[in-house]
């Protein structure tokens, strides 16, 4: 079994645990996660006796590691200030229960969660994450170290840059095309071009109703 470092340990990192299990247990791949690397700031919700902070570990070239932070900038700081700079291994991680073809993940690093979907000649870059029940529109393209939340949806030909996130349940109409830096606010539908470095909201958004 190929042993993993989990650089984050709070719920997410136990949640990318669960999906690193399921590709085990199904015999694609064989993992065993052998420690956690706490990120500073971070709460710890994985088991203490199988962590240790970030900045105490001191891995070798080529150790196979997975990314388990949900926050775009602070994963962009780990990929190029830890990951690149130590020469680490960053593993791609697709839930048996997803379709999603090898030659689809050009890159490296990436997380893909159970229930997934992508069309034929979508092109997958680096370090993304795509959570649960999300679908990519065929001949799309993600760049690298996006997030996508549950739910995520978009049709065909969509052009996605870098660093962005999607709340849960976003939509992109076909043939859109998304910057870099972005916040995306959940349920969102999208059917524009969406500048970088912008947080997109819905106007409408309900936050609550006072019961009289």
């Amino acid at each position: 079994m190929k042993p993993l470092v989990v650089i984050g340990a709070g719920k997410f990192a136990l949640e990318v645990t669960r999906y690193i299990d399921d590709v085990t247990a199904s015999g694609r791949d064989a993992y065993r996660v052998e420690r956690y690397a706490a990120v500073a700031g971070e709460t710890v919700h994985v088991p203490a006796e199988r962590c240790l902070p970030l900045d105490e570990f001191a891995p070798e070239p080529g150790t196979s590691v997975v990314l388990a932070v949900s926050d775009p900038a602070q994963r962009r700081e780990l990929i190029d200030g830890f990951i690149v700079k130590h020469g680490l291994s960053a593993e791609n991680i697709v839930h048996p229960h997803s379709r999603i073809d090898a030659a689809q993940l050009v890159g490296v690093g990436n997380i893909i969660g159970p229930d997934c979907y992508f069309g034929v000649n979508v092109v997958l870059g680096s370090h993304n994450v795509v959570n649960y029940h999300c679908t990519v529109g065929h001949h799309s393209r993600l760049g690298s170290n996006n997030f996508l939340a549950p739910n995520f949806n978009c049709g065909n030909s969509v052009e996605i840059d870098d660093d962005n996130f999607f709340g849960l349940s976003c939509t992109l109409a076909p043939e859109v095309v998304i910057g870099s830096g972005c916040k995306f606010q959940a349920g969102l539908s999208l059917f524009d071009n969406a500048e970088s470095g912008h947080s997109y909201f819905s106007p409408s958004r309900i936050k609550f109703i006072k019961s009289l």
